[in-house]
C-alpha cells in the first residue's frame, strides 16, 4: 500500500508539471485498472479494492497539486528579476538612442 501511495504521488507530480487538470480523468481510469489487476485485490474483499482505489486517486490529486505548484515556483525567479530592474534604465536607454539619431540627422 505504501508503494501505491508513493507511485501515485510521483505520477501525479509528473502530470502536474506538464498537463492540465483534465489529464487526471484518464489517470483515474488507469488507477481502476491497476487496482483491479493487482494480485493483492484477489485476496481482499470489494471494500479493500475500493479503499485502494480511493487512496490511489487521492495520492494522484495530492501529487498533481504539488507538481503544479512547483511548476509555478520555477517561473517565479524570472518574473522576480524582471520586477527588480529599475524602470529608469529602460527609459534612459531609449532617450539616448533618440538623441543619437537626432545628432546623426543634423
Amino acid at each position: 500500500m505504501d508503494i501505491l501511495v508513493i507511485v501515485g504521488v510521483l505520477f501525479g507530480m509528473i502530470l502536474g508539471q506538464f498537463f492540465k487538470c483534465f489529464v487526471l480523468f484518464p489517470a483515474y481510469g488507469l488507477a481502476i485498472v491497476l487496482v483491479l489487476a493487482s494480485p493483492s485485490y484477489m485476496e481482499n474483499s470489494l471494500l479493500g479494492g475500493f479503499f485502494q482505489f480511493v487512496v490511489l486517486t487521492t495520492s494522484l490529486q495530492i501529487g498533481y497539486v504539488i507538481g503544479s505548484v512547483t511548476g509555478d515556483f520555477q517561473d517565479a525567479p524570472k518574473e522576480f528579476e524582471d520586477s527588480r530592474r529599475p524602470k529608469s534604465r529602460r527609459a534612459s536607454s531609449g532617450g539616448s538612442e533618440s538623441r543619437e539619431r537626432g545628432k546623426r540627422a543634423a
